[in-house]
């Protein structure tokens, strides 16, 4: 075991397993002879916990680890490099504290004519991060149904309809600071307040039938889920209007948290939602990736230092826009 700036590394270096992991038939049939090496790297907020007062909460059961390498190793990959994919994904899933997996796996015997060397080894890292996605304009195309839905609050609130223009601005506030600022009132106004109520009722009426995926979101979701990304979405919508659109979309499956605007007392461009989600899965803001459409989601990565802002161009910001706020690129398609 070793400390270093504050922080555990814990070694459990060659354990060996009987197991059917190969492309060769005899090695899926009878199997063969492996070795796994681990490096875990523990959070160093914790470290103080295990150093100083012997708490098995700042550092993690090494028991555990093992039981779910075994388990991970019973099933059968032709590659090793899967094998070592999927151990370091498991163990960052169930452990909170571990920042860091580093795995080793070796081939002892491997099926190669002549070879006399001591194995074949993969080895593979993977490091805790999030990817915090914006919903509106990012992930889905919600401006047509948003549109029609402020246009006809205003119009039965009988209020002046605000152009479609000045609508898609909006987007990415909360509705109640987008119906506020479109009616030039203040957010605490009752007819702000009501107008906000009946918008959502109206979306769910009429806004949520034309709701599409973006090309190449969904894949590019998977993507980051199957590779071990905690997968979140930081949102100006309501909790449950997003988790419905999400499941409606077919990528619920993908996100492993939800911050919405009734989850956070400060919203977008405030840091709030992305530092929520940083707890949740206890992500540095370093290892932490902010995705969306428009200047409130570059801003509020900036103000929560994440390691990255992206820009996509195809919502309701211009590609100009979001670089000046901050974004690190923009892009055109996934």
């Amino acid at each position: 075991m070793l400390i270093q700036d504050n922080a555990f590394t814990i070694s459990m270096p060659r354990m060996r397993f009987h197991a059917r992991h190969g492309v060769m038939p005899q090695e899926q049939q009878v199997g063969g002879e492996f070795m796994l090496s681990l490096v875990l790297h523990i959070d160093g907020r914790n470290a103080h916990h295990a150093l100083c007062h012997d708490e098995l909460g700042g550092t993690i059961n090494y028991a555990e680890v093992y039981d779910i390498v075994d388990k991970e190793m019973k099933q059968p990959s032709q590659l090793i490099e899967r094998v070592a994919a999927r151990v370091a994904r498991c163990l960052l899933r169930h452990f909170f504290t571990l920042r860091q997996v580093d795995v080793e796996v070796t081939k002892c015997v491997p099926p190669i004519p002549g070879f006399d060397g001591e194995g074949v080894t993969a080895r593979y890292s993977l490091r805790r991060q999030l990817v915090a996605w914006d919903f509106d304009g990012t992930i889905a195309d919600t401006s047509q149904g948003i549109v029609q839905t402020m246009t006809e609050t205003f119009r039965r609130m009988g209020w002046a309809v605000p152009s479609d223009e000045a609508i898609c601005s909006t987007i990415g506030l909360p509705l109640q600071a987008s119906v506020a600022q479109l009616a030039a009132l203040p957010c605490g106004n009752d007819g702000v307040q009501r107008a906000t109520a009946l918008y959502r009722v109206l979306f769910e009426q009429v806004g949520t039938a034309g709701v599409t995926l973006f090309p190449g979101v969904d894949e590019e979701m998977c993507r980051q889920h199957e590779s071990g990304m905690f997968v979140a979405i930081a949102t100006s919508r309501g909790h449950d209007s997003v988790r419905c659109l999400l499941e409606q979309l077919g990528v619920l499956g993908y996100v492993d948290y939800i911050v919405a605007c009734e989850d956070v007392i400060a919203h977008k461009p405030d840091p709030a939602p992305v530092e929520r989600l940083c707890e949740l899965t206890n992500v540095l803001p370093a290892d932490t990736t902010v995705i969306g459409d428009t200047t409130f989601d570059i801003e509020m990565g900036r103000n929560a230092r994440v390691g990255r802002c992206i820009g996509v161009e195809w919502g309701n910001h211009s590609r100009k826009m979001l670089i000046d706020a901050g974004a690190d690129f923009v892009l055109r398609n996934f």
